[in-house]
């Protein structure tokens, strides 16, 4: 609820319901401690809102390396993460405190080509930017304000697109697959 109401006042600018706060409250537990959990709200509820911005959570604050968001359709999914790409380019609340992620994506210009050149201190960012992904630039601790988030993961897909299989090397060397899957109106 905090990060919803200090970085995204214009996406909740409602009065939370009871029925929000519930949500809010299983999506924390889940992302923290894993499980299942199933939500149903009506139409204009905010459930596409509170997923990416849930999912964003989790990876800002390095709860998890790699998240998967599913969307009812490979476009609906590409759309999810259009909404999440932005919010890290132009929201200058985010950018404020996130700068370790947000700066370098936003030298990008929103031009995933100009990621294979950039470079911090030296050495490669490695952003890995598509329409179905997106890689956090590889910092070093000394340029990250607390939780050191480098080559964090989102990806998107449909429903009935590419699940399986997915994986991902962090700048350590681990490999890491999808640490949770969360689906947007399937």
């Amino acid at each position: 609820r905090l990060f919803c109401e200090t970085y995204f006042p214009n996406a909740f600018n409602l009065a939370w319901s009871d029925d929000h706060l519930k949500v809010i409250g299983q999506m924390e537990a889940v992302l923290l401690n894993g499980g299942l959990f199933a939500l149903a709200m009506p139409r204009g509820a905010g459930k596409s809102t509170l997923t990416v911005r849930a999912a964003m959570w989790a990876l800002l604050y390095g709860h998890r390396r790699f998240v998967c968001l599913i969307g009812a359709t490979e476009k609906k999914a590409e759309d999810l993460l259009k909404q999440f790409k932005a919010e890290l380019i132009y929201n200058e609340r985010l950018g404020a405190d996130f700068r370790q992620v947000c700066y370098p994506l936003q030298r990008l210009e929103n031009n995933g080509r100009r990621c294979i050149g950039q470079l911090y201190d030296g050495e490669p960012t490695r952003i890995e930017w598509g329409t179905d992904q997106l890689a956090f630039p590889v910092m070093p601790d000394e340029a990250c304000d607390g939780v050191n988030v480098s080559g964090y993961k989102i990806s998107v897909a449909g429903l009935t697109g590419a699940l399986r299989g997915q994986s991902h090397v962090l700048p350590n060397g681990v490999i890491v697959r999808p640490e949770v899957a969360i689906l947007d109106d399937p």
